[in-house]
């Protein structure tokens, strides 16, 4: 069987996607040899950084832009500068990030870098007097792949799909979604949006590949337009996960499964209970989690500095000052603090408790005040790779958000480091692997117990193992062994 997954990945254009669920899938039935087929139905001209950053390339891809566009060029070709024509007194100004092209001191052009490696130009802004008149998007193959028109208050007026050669292949109006296009597939040459177009490529697409292979579509809003307008011939399985079914539940928007659907599967037990209720039959959903744990890994040497990673979208003063005391017990001990929430209050405090800091000699000065300050740093939100290289030295994993960070943990049993929640989840085995606390007490003892506990720990080492061996690539494939089982069973009763 071969197995077709969809992603939802509108948003990343320029960017490459991370914490994502298909993502993690294709990886996983990669890892189990499985034939996978990435069904890319986004437009995404820096593909290839997808598949390179994530060890995708030995899945087989279908691009519906590229069937609309009529690419067919494979091979990586990144463009230089001196690709592009240029008026003649152009003087261009390098910085990390972007080029910038000025004519008479006048700003003609801000060329773009690749957000991962800042070393190839992915797109290019055209300005004049009145602002950005239009951006040009380069695919990796080398071409500029989609040519975006702006009126002067900065609206879009429409976006070309361009092919290889320059021609425009397909034509989206800026008010009101509108299509134009022309297609030897098809002789409709007009559409109300792209995604009605879209979904005709797709059903053309899919009615091509035999219907015992196995669709595994990521939960959206869109999804469901075209699960519902394409009706496949193959089972469809819907991958819900929370990062995109909590925004729609927060604006009541309905996640149930429509009848085209043969089953679900949802990433944690928490957004289960939150589904579940929406369905007819709760037997046609299952938990998954995405992200498998490498058991053999073995937790890295102690490290010289204690370092505490608390992953925290939100931060609360209260759990804040708890660990600010549960560290007084440990003069190694730092703090990486991941959150998107401004600290500049926090950064008071800290300035605030420096002020009492004392050197090895009982006395404050300057040095001492300024050696607490550093104990805490706050980090933006990281990517997979950098949190798993800061987990592999890490002492202690802190989560103390209402809905856990199933990343973190997971990489925490990977890493046979102890975890401090306050959400029970599968990942946790409280005194054994981490502690589930309730108040900010019981948050100073536990980060206190582990800050000084001998190392290392081999009860949080054996507990970590042995709750891997539940979270392997290998344990999630017969899960999802399991769904596909289902899906035979009603097709054979059918």
């Amino acid at each position: 069987m071969t197995i077709h997954i969809i992603p939802e990945w509108h948003d990343n254009a320029m960017r490459v996607p991370e914490f994502d669920d298909s993502l993690h899938q294709t990886q996983l039935f990669l890892s189990q040899g499985q034939d996978v087929i990435l069904t890319i139905i986004d437009f995404l001209p820096n593909l290839n950084q997808v598949m390179l950053k994530n060890n995708l390339t030995a899945a087989d891809v279908w691009s519906v832009y590229d069937v609309l566009q009529r690419v067919r060029l494979t091979d990586d070709r990144p463009v230089a500068i001196t690709d592009f024509t240029w008026p003649q007194q152009a003087q261009f100004i390098y910085l990390p990030d972007r080029i910038l092209v000025q004519v008479e001191d006048v700003q003609y052009a801000t060329v773009w870098l690749d957000q991962e490696w800042q070393a190839r130009i992915v797109a290019i802004d055209l300005w004049s007097a009145a602002g950005r008149t239009q951006q040009l998007l380069v695919d990796y193959r080398g071409f500029i792949s989609r040519v975006t028109t702006f009126d002067t208050q900065g609206e879009v007026v429409r976006r070309d799909y361009l092919t290889p050669s320059g021609a425009v292949a397909v034509q989206e109006t800026g008010d009101s979604g509108a299509v134009t296009t022309q297609q030897v597939w098809t002789t409709q040459t007009h559409f109300k949006n792209m995604a009605e177009l879209v979904a005709v490529a797709l059903s053309q697409h899919l009615a091509s590949m035999p219907a015992t292979d196995y669709i595994i579509m990521a939960q959206s809003q869109r999804a469901t337009f075209l699960v519902n307008q394409v009706a496949p011939q193959q089972p469809v399985i819907l991958s819900y996960q929370s990062q995109r079914t909590d925004p729609q539940l927060a604006q009541a928007l309905l996640l149930h499964i429509s009848g085209t659907v043969a089953y679900a599967v949802t990433d944690t037990q928490a957004q289960y209970d939150k589904i579940v209720a929406q369905l007819a039959n709760p037997d046609e959903l299952a938990v998954i989690p995405p992200y498998p744990v490498i058991a053999t890994m073995q937790p890295s040497a102690q490290q010289p500095v204690v370092l505490i990673y608390w992953v925290a979208p939100s931060l609360e003063q209260a759990d804040f000052e708890a660990v600010q005391a549960a560290m007084i017990s440990q003069p190694e001990a730092i703090v990486f603090i991941e959150t998107e929430q401004e600290h500049t209050a926090f950064d008071a405090l800290i300035r605030e408790a420096s002020q009492t800091a004392t050197n090895e000699h009982g006395l404050v000065d300057r040095a001492s005040q300024e050696a607490y300050q550093g104990r805490f740093q706050f980090l933006p939100p990281q990517s997979e790779a950098k949190r798993l290289q800061y987990m592999s030295t890490a002492r202690v994993l802190l989560d103390l958000g209402s809905a856990p960070d199933q990343f973190m943990q997971a990489a925490a049993l990977t890493y046979g480091v102890p975890q401090i929640n306050q959400t029970a989840t599968p990942y946790v085995l409280p005194e054994k692997n981490g502690q589930i606390v309730t108040d900010q007490l019981s948050l100073v003892v536990a980060l206190q117990h582990y800050l000084l506990a001998p190392q290392p720990n081999q009860l949080v080492r054996e507990t970590a193992h042995e709750l891997a061996q539940a979270h392997s690539d290998e344990y999630l494939w017969i899960k999802w062994q399991q769904v596909f089982n289902k899906i035979k069973q009603q097709r054979a009763s059918s």
